[in-house]
């Protein structure tokens, strides 16, 4: 018998958010595409994201907005795309 291994690719709903943002990062490299956000900047939103205080609930007020626009210097669609 012949077996064939079955892999599925993985859906936004199924990967956890950083791992989402990871594939499209490299996805956009792949094609040639540099990311509009530097590695520090990255970094940054990663670890908002994943603090204690956000893991439950990842999406910044409109004043951590403000907060993290001016500690990354992104724009607001930047910001809100990264969301």
């Amino acid at each position: 018998t012949h077996n064939q291994l079955s892999i599925t690719k993985p859906t936004k709903s199924t990967m956890s958010s950083t791992t989402a943002k990871t594939a499209v990062t490299a996805a956009a490299q792949k094609k040639g595409r540099k990311s509009a956000l530097s590695p520090e900047t990255v970094e940054y939103l990663k670890s908002w994201m994943m603090s204690p205080e956000h893991i439950a609930h990842p999406y910044p007020t409109d004043h951590e907005k403000s907060e993290i626009m001016a500690d990354t210097g992104i724009e607001l669609k930047q910001l809100t795309n990264w969301f």
